[in-house]
């Protein structure tokens, strides 16, 4: 095998880099790699991630028996002795050829023009160019479907925007570096446009909802402006090539299990649960809530799974009318709920009566506010998880943010626990346990200086620690824009598209700091010179536009003990609620 380096992305992802370039041979290595390790897979390993010269594998650190030194250590012995001594995994992929069309008409290539003058080639020569050439899917990632495919002819090799567009209209076909792509949704993005295909990349509803896979073959062939309004991609062949999907759709709500009624909606409320797994090679965002503590919290102070849907509230003018008897716990921050005209008590369990108003109006510290209730919010499930994904209207209450009106339902009937908690607080019994509240209101972030860091300048790592950052209005699930002194780096800030993950800082070419989070993408192509550690993921989360943070660094072995410690509070507070709550 080729020489490979290990670098750790963060304390849950290791990165095996094996070159700096874009090359077939190079690819084929990453595979066999990826192949190597999946058929000898080690204890808490939760899947690999290909991109063109490298592999990320994620793993579950809680279910790694240390050996010695650190998890990540471990984690690393692991990986050098499987690429070392395992024999060569047989690929089972056979190639396919796609053809897609594409309009190239200066309406939809918006970049051309700019392209044109930057690259010295008439735009005729451009889509020439890109038109005339047979590519390699090398991965797919950024959004669940995005192709990354290459090589591009050398003349058409040019550098990303130095700042990503806020929208990029799906079916976009773009290029950046000597890579050139199709963006399956309309999303943030910061590729050069050249023109658009009428075809769906991404369709949930198929047994494989993926177009085009690692490894197929695909050529451009231009179609006209009207060829493109009038096309459909029933033109298209199926894919023969099926992976485990399933999605339920949300059922019509059953009187009895009606639990909540929707009487005013804020503007970002929705389902979620603790996301996806094991389906990030395709480019499927892990998704679920923001404040994975918080949602945890909730869940636990009244007997459920700590894992189980929970309502993600997003500060904004709530109304909620309680349809029946039901246990409650709100967690977070950012309103203060209130029925009857008094304030209800958070991080605590409460009964709510059949037939009580909740509003949430009054804003106090935090932005983002989770309701759980006693058995769960019953919702729809996709890829093994009930969470919502806007971006694939998958997930949750009908793929969608909940509105006016909307009707949600019990999941799960009480258990015996649940039902004796009941009758406790049905005696005005007021039950308090001693939870950890303070990460609500922290400003303090802690991070690892991430695989990156280097392009940074000197001066520009000293501000790192030392001048606040203000989350910018531009920000969502996806990431958060930060706000200072433009950072500078070394070199150019176009990297060859490569794993990230929740937590990531990336610095763009104009000088800002994204920070992805939860609905974040599986690569990018901006250098990561930090990354927040797990355990702060919830202070993030609690952020809203115009708030200031500041940057700690701690090391990697302190950012697998605070997960440790995180995850242990979270057991024994587990433990506690079972043996409390059963009597």
């Amino acid at each position: 095998m080729h020489l490979y380096t290990c670098h750790h992305l963060s304390e849950t992802v290791l990165l095996i880099s094996l070159g700096h370039e874009i090359s077939l041979p190079l690819h084929e290595e990453v595979m066999q790699a990826k192949n190597k390790i999946e058929s000898n897979p080690f204890n808490g390993l939760i899947e690999t991630v290909p991109a063109y010269n490298c592999l990320a594998v994620y793993y579950n650190p809680l279910l790694i028996e240390k050996k010695n030194g650190t998890i990540a250590e471990t984690v690393e012995q692991f990986i050098n002795t499987i690429l070392k001594t395992a024999s060569p995994v047989p690929s089972q992929k056979q190639s396919t050829v796609l053809t897609i069309p594409v309009c190239y008409d200066k309406s939809l290539g918006i970049d051309l023009h700019d392209l044109s003058e930057t690259l010295q080639l008439s735009i005729e020569e451009i889509i020439h160019l890109h038109s005339n050439k047979i590519y390699q899917v090398f991965m797919t990632g950024f959004k669940p479907g995005f192709p990354y495919m290459g090589t591009l002819d050398e003349r058409l090799i040019t550098k990303r925007k130095s700042s990503p567009r806020l929208k990029v209209e799906a079916g976009a076909v773009a290029i950046a570096g000597s890579q050139t792509g199709i963006y399956p949704f309309a999303t943030p993005g910061g590729w050069n446009i050249i023109g658009r295909t009428p075809l769906s990349l991404f369709d949930r509803t198929k047994p494989d909802p993926f177009l085009l896979k690692a490894g197929d073959q695909v050529q451009f062939i231009p179609i006209t402006k009207e060829e493109f309004e009038q096309y459909s991609d029933t033109n298209t062949s199926e894919k023969k090539v099926t992976i485990n999907y399933h999605s339920t759709t949300t059922k019509k709500p059953e009187a009895a299990k009606q639990i909540i009624r929707i009487e005013q909606c804020g503007f970002l409320t929705t389902i979620q649960d603790a996301g996806r797994q094991g389906h990030l090679q395709y480019g499927v965002p892990q998704t679920g809530v923001m404040d994975d503590y918080s949602m945890k919290l909730a869940n636990l102070l009244i007997g459920n799974e700590a894992t189980t849907p929970v309502l993600e509230i997003t500060q904004a003018p709530h109304l909620f009318r309680i349809m029946k008897d039901c246990l409650v716990a709100f967690t977070g921050g950012g309103l203060q709920p209130i029925a009857d005209g008094n304030e209800l008590p958070l991080f605590e369990c409460l009964l709510i009566k059949e037939g009580t108003t909740i509003e949430l109006k009054k804003q106090i510290p935090g932005f983002r506010l989770y309701m759980a209730v006693g058995g769960g919010f019953e919702a729809e499930d996709f890829l093994g998880s009930c969470s919502t994904d806007l971006t694939i209207s998958a997930g949750g209450f009908k793929g969608r943010v909940l509105k006016k009106e909307d009707v949600l339902c019990q999941q799960h009937a009480l258990n015996a626990a649940q039902i004796h908690l009941q009758t406790v607080l049905n005696n005005r019994v007021r039950l308090q346990l001693n939870v950890d509240t303070g990460y609500v209101t922290a400003i303090k972030i802690r991070v690892v200086k991430g695989i990156e860091w280097h392009y940074l300048t000197e001066e520009a790592q000293q501000m790192i620690w030392e001048q606040p950052f203000t989350i910018s209005p531009q920000s969502s699930r996806m990431g958060y824009r930060l706000k200072a002194d433009d950072l500078r780096a070394r070199q150019s800030c176009d990297i060859i598209s490569s794993p990230v993950t929740t937590g990531t800082v990336q610095l763009t070419s104009s000088g800002e700091l994204i920070v992805l989070m939860a609905d974040a993408q599986t690569v990018g192509g901006y250098p990561r010179v930090l990354q927040v550690i797990n355990a702060d993921l919830r202070i993030l989360a609690q952020k809203k536009p115009g708030d200031t943070i500041t940057f700690e660094e701690v090391s990697l072995k302190e950012a697998e003990e605070l997960l440790v410690q995180q995850t242990k509070y979270i057991n024994d507070l587990q433990k506690t609620t079972q043996q409390f709550y059963a009597g």
